[in-house]
């Protein structure tokens, strides 16, 4: 459209300097002066025209421009974080008990209830500046530092006479994995080995 009104006003602005030049013809009207006044007649269209396109290409530009800010990020959706999940699962007496964060995105990748760990036995909770939960068949002990990891059977329960996650060896930094002979967990400052049905605890 834009093309189209340029092109007219040249159109029209030629054909007013025609007149002019013919109208010149008639009188005692100079050559230089009929030329001058064709002259600014064509750049006061043109002028004229260049304002119109200019107003219409702003415009333009800022519709765009708000359109796509407008979609920008809108219906952003997604699942909520780890860290801040919170559901109830399965506890003593038919009661429900609540996990959060990285131990219950644990307790889920290994089956839940119907892993080894079976249902909590009680409400998550804080130890320095980590979390534990307790199940039926062991614990998930949590901090910023070591991630979430599993410990159960008689490591666990070497581990807990050491006073656990709040003693010497700390948070595990890994769940219990086999060795020649046995099986073992390493925590913050240490390790427990299983082997041949007795445990030791190693620290650092």
């Amino acid at each position: 459209m834009n093309r189209i009104n340029r092109r007219m006003a040249t159109t029209v602005a030629a054909l007013a300097a025609v007149g002019l030049v013919a109208s010149a013809c008639g009188d005692d009207t100079s050559a230089e002066d009929v030329v001058g006044s064709a002259t600014s007649a064509v750049e006061s269209a043109a002028e004229s025209v260049a304002s119109e396109v200019q107003g219409s290409d702003e415009t333009t530009g800022a519709e765009e421009t708000t359109g796509a800010e407008g979609t920008e990020g809108a219906e952003e959706t997604g699942t909520e974080p780890a860290d801040e999940q919170t559901s109830a699962v399965p506890g003593p007496d038919g009661e429900s008990v609540e996990l959060s964060g990285q131990i219950l995105a644990k307790y889920n990748e290994v089956g839940g209830e119907s892993s080894p760990l079976g249902m909590a036995t009680g409400n998550q909770e804080d130890v320095g500046d980590g979390n534990i939960a307790e199940f039926d068949g062991g614990i998930i002990a949590w901090s910023p530092d070591t991630d979430a990891h599993i410990v159960w059977g008689e490591i666990r329960v070497a581990w807990e006479a050491e006073d656990g996650a709040g003693g010497e060896l700390g948070f595990p930094v890994s769940d219990e994995h086999p060795i020649d002979g046995g099986l073992q967990s390493d925590f913050e400052n240490g390790h427990i080995t299983y082997i041949d049905g007795q445990t030791e605890v190693v620290m650092d």
